[in-house]
């Protein structure tokens, strides 16, 4: 009687731990959802892997920190762009300028409109660069308490992998960010490899020379 009920105390104990779901299984099952309603084949969808790890408040992992960075990657990178289109424009706009006082009605013409594209490519950087401004006047609380030092646990970070076909049928490996709440039960943000890409393009060396003056000013306040 006695080995009939040990037997069955393990039985018990056996099946409650086949039931406990890991904390990368739980994470699982909210991500997958989402990786799937993205793709151009959602039944090519197989999964690959997924790295779990704790988040915490004064880490550079935090997600509103990475969320600030892929807004001011994209933004710098729209603004690099429009100051390289503005260079070229000013650049085809010698080619055209007057020579030895003369200039002919389609060299003027010529020069006139890679003028006008000049001035928009640089109207558009400049709104650009206020908004990157803007941005950092609008986190600097975010800047302020990442600093102070403070270390607290507030949530998981997931590096989540993936294989599924293009709409060419090709098979490829994508991988995303995900961030969950503390007790594993919400996707709290998301970054797609597009996000990553952003922010890693973006070198923080060429922002601080381009507007390190302003936001020396701002953070001076």
């Amino acid at each position: 009687m006695k080995k009939v009920l040990l037997f069955a105390i393990i039985s018990l104990v056996l099946l409650a731990s086949c039931s406990i779901k890991t904390n990368e299984e739980k994470a699982r099952e909210l991500i997958e959802p989402q990786v799937k309603s993205s793709l151009i084949k959602p039944e090519s969808y197989e999964f690959a892997q997924i790295q779990l790890d704790s988040c915490f408040s004064d880490s550079q992992r935090n997600p509103e920190v990475i969320a600030f960075a892929t807004k001011v990657a994209k933004l710098f990178n729209e603004y690099k762009e429009y100051s390289s289109d503005a260079e070229r424009a000013e650049s085809s706009m010698t080619i055209y300028a007057p020579s030895y006082g003369y200039q002919s009605a389609h060299s003027a013409q010529q020069q006139k409109k890679y003028k006008a594209e000049m001035e928009k490519a640089r109207r558009k950087a400049a709104d650009k660069k206020e908004q990157i401004i803007q941005l950092y006047r609008d986190n600097k609380k975010l800047f302020m308490a990442f600093q102070s030092g403070k270390h607290e646990f507030i949530g998981w970070m997931a590096v989540f992998g993936y294989r599924a076909e293009t709409a060419g049928g090709m098979k490829t490996m994508g991988e995303e960010l995900f961030y969950l709440n503390k007790d594993l039960t919400e996707v709290t943000n998301r970054f797609t490899e597009e996000d990553m890409r952003d922010m890693q393009s973006a070198d923080p060396d060429d922002l601080n020379y381009e507007f390190g003056d302003e936001l020396k000013k701002i953070f001076d306040n």
